[in-house]
């Protein structure tokens, strides 16, 4: 299959995850008021930000990540199906969030699903990435590890949020929340890495 199809399907599949993260927030029926009526949705707004966000980070990194894989086979088509299986999964975590007022239970399945979510990316970098399988020869096999790095680290961060759940909700819930912010602010290692990783190819390919 041309990558330019499986990235075109893999969008869709995000902005439908995304806008349907919006659908949990409704109005009270019969409220008069339109602040209050606010007011008694806001722990669902802030539900539906960071959400949005991580699924926007993820959005993210599926395109820098098929900027370096050249070709597709079998079985990297297949962990991209299970990738999208979890984003469109992420939806429900969310509206239980919003539906039980953020208890450790829904916590927990909220992180086990962003955790299955890392997990899946690096596994398609990992099959990708192995003996340059699906990647440019030149790619440096210490950026291809680092990469790699990055995707699992947030596992550890979500399984540290699960059990935070259990006594302390507010502290699981900004635990997760710091994990969009690593990817947002700038990170010099990381850019620096990249354009290493460019010229390596750009040179090969020139």
């Amino acid at each position: 299959m041309n990558k330019n199809r499986l990235e075109a399907f893999s969008d869709g599949v995000f902005a439908i995850a995304i806008t349907l993260l919006v659908l949990e927030i409704r109005p009270e029926v019969g409220g008069t008021d339109g602040w209050v009526m606010f007011l008694h949705v806001w722990p669902k707004v802030l539900i539906f930000a960071l959400s949005f966000v991580l699924v926007g980070v993820y959005w993210v990194a599926h395109h820098n990540m098929l900027h370096f894989v050249e070709r597709t086979d079998r079985g990297f088509l297949w962990l991209n199906l299970l990738l999208l299986l979890v984003v469109a999964f992420i939806p429900f975590p969310a509206a239980l969030l919003g539906a039980t007022g953020a208890d450790a239970g829904s916590i927990r399945v909220y992180c086990g699903t962003l955790a299955a979510t890392n997990l899946a990316g690096a596994l398609m970098w990992m099959h990708a990435t192995r003996g340059h399988r699906l990647v440019h020869p030149a790619l440096p096999v210490e950026f291809a590890a680092f990469v790699t790095r990055i995707l699992l680290a947030p596992v550890a961060v979500y399984i540290a949020a699960a059990v935070l759940a259990g006594f302390w909700r507010i502290g699981s819930l900004a635990l997760v929340a710091l994990v969009p912010l690593f990817f947002i602010l700038p990170n010099p290692s990381l850019d620096r890495l990249g354009l290493i990783a460019h010229a390596a190819i750009a040179a090969r390919r020139n």
